[in-house]
């Protein structure tokens, strides 16, 4: 199978399409170098960021700050949680989180990271205007039925970078014994800093159950900014 691996957040593309195309081998050929940039851009190996980032969740706004040049348990610094400034227990309590965290993430994932596969052989030209180019494509997640999810991929139009990435279910979805999520939406959007193309704002909706009546809707906004180089990685 025509994989391409492809380690970021994902989303809902909120719009649909009546014809779907065969990609020629030039379309597949941007797709294939805008994946490969991003994960490029993020990886440490390559060039090490520092950056902010708010999560805003139903009773939740945090604010932290990313810094890559830092060891994997300071990374991440706490900022502020609902507008106010953590007291020494709470970033005790945050760095241990942070710790667990590290301890427990897959060795090949990345702080922004949502990892997933985009199938190039599903990929299908579905339409541009003056801004993009679009296309369909089959994603692969593990932890879900793949047979229930599409996506939608977005190409800037003139420099072909990365613009969109969408995910969202078209049935029902069984993640674990006793739980099903009747929506699932990923939203992921792209933005060039310092020359280079990094996510800018990740989106994520959730609706189901867990053992028939504990509910699992969920909504997560998250937005980067303040993106900074700094020092490339010594060889």
């Amino acid at each position: 199978m025509d994989l391409f691996k492809l380690v970021v957040a994902v989303g809902l593309f909120a719009a649909s399409y009546s014809v779907n195309a065969e990609v020629t081998p030039a379309e597949k050929q941007w797709v294939e170098q805008a994946l490969s940039e991003i994960n490029s851009n993020k990886d440490d190996a390559n060039v090490l960021w520092q950056y902010s980032q708010q999560t805003v969740m139903v009773n939740m706004t945090r604010v932290e700050q990313f810094n890559g040049s830092l060891s994997e348990t300071e990374r991440w610094l706490l900022v502020s949680e609902n507008g106010q400034i953590p007291d020494n227990e709470r970033l005790k309590e945050y760095r241990q989180d942070q710790q667990d965290l590290n301890e427990d993430k897959d060795g090949n994932s990345h702080e922004l990271a949502f990892s997933f596969s985009v199938d190039l052989s599903t990929l299908a030209f579905v339409g541009e205007d003056d801004v993009s180019v679009s296309f369909t494509f089959v994603p692969n997640i593990d932890e879900l039925d793949n047979d229930a999810l599409t996506g939608v991929l977005h190409l800037d139009k003139a420099s072909k970078h990365l613009r969109k990435i969408s995910i969202t279910n078209t049935d029902e979805l069984n993640p674990a014994f006793s739980v099903t999520l009747t929506k699932f939406e990923l939203e992921l959007g792209f933005d060039v800093f310092e020359g280079l193309v990094m996510p800018v704002s990740k989106s994520t909706v959730i609706s189901g159950t867990a053992a028939i009546f504990k509910s699992l809707d969920s909504i997560q906004t998250v937005t980067y900014s303040d993106y900074k180089r700094l020092e490339k990685p010594k060889t």
